[in-house]
């Protein structure tokens, strides 16, 4: 491994550090922010989802901005509009803004790593990809260690808004590494944004996760109803519009590939039991056990921890 190839493997690792620092470091100061902000659990608990949902409707449209544009452009200013977005959350008066800000960091998250698997496909080659994809799973299991533990000593002795602060510098740090060593070196292809099937997918999500939100408040109800058949019914459009798409969010011709099909069932569940098991864990150590968010965080390190081994 030539220098150019280790700067650009530490900036990706980097990057997939800081979006899983981010992710558990504020649902550990979730009930915290609750009492700060004066918000109900309803409410700020879309300072989690609008982060997944952003990333989730974007991460492939800002991929094609990545071929478009370049990857290396994008991944940079992915990186400073993640500490631009962090830097406004710290400051936020209210929880509508927490969840407005949030947005600017999870578009600047979308941007790095959406990119970040094609530049590391442009700097080495197929030989060492694995090391290099396991390397920035590593990042992201420590970044996950270290929010949790961060967080949970931020939160309890520091206040809740540094936890989004701590994001300032490295992301800064990031920006400066990526502008003087990150260079483009794929082939950029024009593909078409498929706008429809962004719009269609993300009211589907966020129609979806509204009526389980309001099912755990206050059950179900007519709402919860509507909500639920409106998703599901948009998903399937989505799905309609994709089969069409001359350039789709998501290409269904990929689920023929049956090893496609399983990893990605594999990565949807795993994904679904951790940050469920985490939420829920969140809850009951502060809510029921009443633990301060440090002594929370030393309950949750061990199994992120064996994680990253």
């Amino acid at each position: 491994m030539d220098r150019a190839q280790f700067i650009v493997l530490l900036l990706l690792t980097l990057a997939s550090f800081m979006t899983a620092l981010d992710s558990t470091i504020v649902v550990l100061a979730l009930p915290v922010m609750m009492s700060a902000l004066h918000a109900d659990l309803a409410t700020l608990v879309w300072v989690i989802l609008i982060y997944i949902l952003a990333v989730t409707v974007f991460s492939t449209q800002l991929g094609k901005l990545g071929d478009l544009r370049g990857r290396a452009r994008m991944f940079n200013i992915g990186m400073i509009l993640f500490g631009l977005g962090s830097a406004l959350c710290g400051l936020s008066t209210s929880a509508l803004e927490l969840i407005g800000f949030r947005t600017v960091q999870a578009l600047g998250g979308s941007l790095m790593m959406s990119n970040t698997m094609a530049i590391a496909s442009d700097y080495f080659r197929p030989e060492e990809r694995g090391f290099v994809f396991g390397t920035t799973s590593m990042g992201w299991n420590l970044g996950a260690v270290a929010g949790i533990l961060a967080g949970g000593i931020i939160t309890t002795f520091i206040g809740w808004r540094w936890i989004f602060y701590i994001n300032v510098p490295i992301a800064i740090f990031g920006f400066i590494m990526g502008l003087t060593y990150l260079r483009d070196r794929g082939v950029r292809v024009r593909q078409d944004f498929d706008i429809y099937g962004a719009v269609t997918l993300g009211i589907s999500l966020g129609l979806l996760s509204m009526a389980g939100i309001t099912y755990a408040g206050v059950g179900y109800n007519s709402t919860v109803g509507l909500m639920l058949l409106s998703g599901m019914a948009l998903f399937l459009l989505f799905l309609y519009i994709e089969s069409r798409a001359k350039s789709p969010l998501l290409s269904l011709k990929l689920f023929r590939i049956k090893m496609f099909t399983l990893s990605s069932f594999s990565y949807f569940f795993q994904y679904m039991a951790n940050n469920a098991i985490l939420f829920l864990l969140i809850m009951y150590l502060q809510g029921v056990r009443g633990l301060n968010p440090f002594y929370a965080s030393l309950w949750l390190v061990p199994g992120y921890l064996l994680g990253s081994i």
